[in-house]
């Protein structure tokens, strides 16, 4: 692991080296030690005075790095000229965005100061990964094998929060860790999203099975807890807390580097963190998506949906076919919840109806059982039929509290009152469905 520390020499600047420095001996990499001659007040300075502070900043850097190489890491230095925190970005991008270390207030922030200015900068800027510390005791005390890390990872299902994960899969491997992974989010609207009005507990329970089942994908010889937390204002701050609450050493939180604009209107989780929490957290960038190994797709469960047209059916057949031998398909069909016999529609008043919707629901049932193969017991095939007059917005729901690996949907479908439209649906799963999708067309086109 290549790592980059900034130094202004202070004693939060030593410990951020000395964490550095374990890091970069633990994985085998290497440190850069850099102090930035800070020239936006001397510009005006003889050179006499310009290369004494030269000088002497060299002379305090080489000693610096002679302590932190006495810890058995390989120390370079490094002694740009600039301003701290481009200088700073510079240096790491010309090592391949190497990890950034820093103190979260330098020696220059006034008092209640909680996140400095340099470090800000650099944050709004970096396509590095991050460490911005607060307590360095504990990540050492973990880099000298004396105590596991508590680690606290903000997950969102984004692909930031995807890196985020693997690199928090990189630190355990560097020493023992206790990670938690933390979801916050509106409960209300999370139970909208899967059509869990009533029931916000069940939407939750959903949140996080489908959770661990991708942290176990992503990184599986790292048991990682995973906590839902509902709420609905800032998620930054909600995250501090949680870490709080969880003891927890270090928060790992991915990044979407936004443009000013974009900060000024949407925010940003990860400054808002950084300015809430208490305790040291990493901050792993949109870029560092790029760096880290995508998981290559991976399709175990598979939901199909039918009318039960031509089209409709055949969806099911590809669904069968992209299914694994130890998988799982799911079939979803969508009946109105007024449906009668013979395409009639009613009301639960009227005195036949609540026997003759039961008869299309079987009717339907068995209908979708036909479609699918004798159980093997290896392939888990599932049934689920839908009571809802939205056939678009059933599927969505369904989709989403399922959470499959991939969707297969038929282009077109029956017309009519009998049945929904799968044409009109597939264009509504196509703006909205958060899933890989296989369309599936007619046979004679």
């Amino acid at each position: 692991m290549r790592i980059l520390c900034g130094t202004d020499f202070s004693e939060r600047s030593e410990a951020a080296g000395e964490v550095g420095a374990l890091l970069a001996q633990r994985s085998g990499g290497d440190l850069t030690l850099v102090h930035v001659l800070d020239t936006r007040s001397l510009g005006i300075g003889t050179p006499a005075v310009l290369d004494a502070l030269d000088q002497s900043a060299r002379e305090r850097l080489e000693q610096a790095a002679a302590r932190l190489r006495a810890l058995g890491a390989t120390v370079s230095v490094e002694l740009p000229a600039g301003w701290p925190d481009e200088a700073l970005l510079a240096e790491a991008k010309r090592r391949d965005n190497a990890l950034l270390v820093l103190p979260a207030i330098g020696r220059r922030d006034g008092a209640g100061v909680r996140l400095g200015k340099t470090c800000e900068r650099t944050l709004r800027q970096t396509q590095s990964p991050m460490l911005v510390l607060r307590d360095p005791a504990p990540l050492l005390a973990w880099l000298r094998g004396e105590r596991a890390l508590r680690m606290l990872i903000a997950y969102d299902f984004t692909p930031q929060a995807d890196a985020a994960v693997l690199f928090a899969g990189q630190l355990a491997g560097l020493g023992a860790c206790k990670p938690v992974a933390a979801y916050v989010g509106d409960p209300h609207a999370e139970a909208a999203r899967m059509g869990l009005r009533d029931d916000p507990g069940q939407s939750q329970q959903q949140l996080r099975d489908e959770i661990a089942r991708r942290l176990a994908r992503a990184v599986p010889a790292l048991p990682i807890e995973v906590v839902v937390s509902a709420h609905e204002g800032d998620p930054g701050a909600r995250l501090a807390h949680l870490a709080e609450r969880e003891e927890a050493d270090l928060v790992v939180v991915g990044s979407n580097q936004r443009s000013t604009v974009e900060r000024l209107f949407a925010g940003s989780v990860s400054l808002d963190l950084l300015r809430d929490a208490a305790t040291n957290v990493l901050v792993v960038p949109g870029a560092g998506v790029a760096a880290i190994t995508r998981l290559p797709p991976v399709v175990r469960r598979v939901l199909v949906a039918t009318d039960l047209s031509p089209v409709g059916n055949r969806a099911v057949e590809y669904a069968l076919a992209v299914a694994p031998a130890d998988g799982e398909v799911i079939v979803a069909h969508v009946v109105s919840p007024n449906l009668m016999r013979d395409g009639q529609y009613g009301r639960p008043s009227y005195a036949n109806f609540a026997a003759e919707h039961r008869a299309v629901l079987d009717e339907r049932r068995a209908a979708l059982a036909a479609l699918l193969p004798p159980d093997d017991g290896k392939r888990t095939l599932r049934i689920e039929i839908v009571e809802h007059d939205r056939p678009e917005r059933a599927l969505i729901e369904t989709i989403e509290r399922e959470a499959p690996d991939l969707v297969c949907v038929g282009t077109l479908g029956r017309t009519g009152a009998s049945a929904a439209v799968l044409g009109s649906t597939a264009q509504a799963l196509v703006r909205r469905c958060r899933r890989p999708l296989l369309l599936v067309q007619p046979q004679d086109r």
